[in-house]
């Protein structure tokens, strides 16, 4: 059975409440406390045919990694300083703003710019308003907010020029950057590592370092799980109910892991869509996006458990 099947059950899982200390802090794209604040005006450019724009014409960043990891003069950072930078992950970071600058489109219908922000699905809340645009299939005519994994953010009326400094993504509702730090680091694999199952046994052994255990002590009363009363077992792990075990790394991935919005940069993508442009021509559009984002501190997940 794989590691995804066993968060299923049978009974209703109990909810759950957040260590307290992270739990119910958000932050906004204004707030210092998710780290410096990085901005980068990247000019989107596409040349094609009505028929590529009516697919969805998408455009990368071959070297996205160069042009979003900010440039630091190690030789004038301090110790404390260095230490800092050695948690942050360059590789991905969390988008806290985008404006358009500029725009200039020759199509004659109206163009969708969607942008791939994020691959999982978090509750963000746009300040500026998701933009729904109407899009066709073989089922009709519905108006979505994403459109093949990229979230709308400007609608490009016909043959425009200008439009200058336009809030089009301003997320309300960013985890608060403790929070990241502490979970950050985590898949549902990270999860799993350093607990130790049992052949037809109804426990598990966890790692007394564990992530779970103290979501545990924070709910014992709700679980029905001291975990302050049970013995240390082979001096390193807390021996815990497998239905406990699934309910909290569960919702602790699914309420928590999951709705950190990472933007992973070496897949940054734009997308032009046009519905209904007309045939036979050639289209040029051009954007230049601000985008300002946060590369957060991400703890280290603990070691695995080597299992015999």
């Amino acid at each position: 059975m794989s590691r995804v099947n066993r968060l299923k059950k049978e009974e209703q899982p109990v909810a759950i409440e957040m260590p307290e200390e992270t739990a119910s802090q958000n932050i906004s794209a204004e707030d210092s406390q998710a780290g410096s604040t990085h901005a980068r005006r990247v000019v989107l450019q596409w040349n094609g045919s009505a028929e590529e724009l009516k697919h969805g014409a998408v455009l990368s960043i071959p070297n996205a990694l160069d042009v979003f990891q900010p440039q630091y003069d190690m030789s004038k950072l301090d110790e404390e300083q260095k230490t800092s930078l050695e948690k942050l992950d360059f590789s991905k970071g969390i988008v806290t703003g985008m404006k358009l600058k500029s725009i200039f489109s020759n199509v004659d219908d109206s163009v969708t710019l969607g942008v791939k922000l994020y691959e999982n699905q978090p509750n963000i809340v746009n300040k500026d308003g998701f933009l729904y645009t109407p899009q066709r299939s073989d089922m009709g005519e519905e108006h979505l907010s994403c459109n093949e994994g990229f979230t709308n953010l400007v609608s490009v009326l016909p043959y425009e020029k200008g439009r200058p400094n336009v809030s089009i993504y301003t997320p309300e509702n960013l985890l608060n950057n403790r929070f990241i730090e502490q979970y950050g680091g985590y898949t549902i694999d990270k999860l799993w590592e350093g607990i130790v199952p049992f052949p037809n046994k109804d426990f598990f052994y966890v790692e007394s370092s564990h992530i779970i255990l103290k979501v545990i002590k924070n709910n014992w009363e709700m679980l029905g799980t001291p975990i302050e009363q049970e013995r240390m077992r082979e001096n390193e792990y807390v021996k815990v109910s497998k239905n406990v075990v699934n309910n909290v790394i569960k919702q602790l991935y699914e309420q928590v892991i999951q709705q950190i919005p990472y933007t992973k940069f070496d897949q940054f993508q734009a997308r032009f869509h046009a519905n209904a442009p007309s045939e036979n021509e050639q289209y040029k559009i051009v954007a230049e996006v601000l985008v300002e984002y946060k590369y957060p501190a991400i703890g280290n997940a603990p070691e695995a458990v080597e299992e015999e």
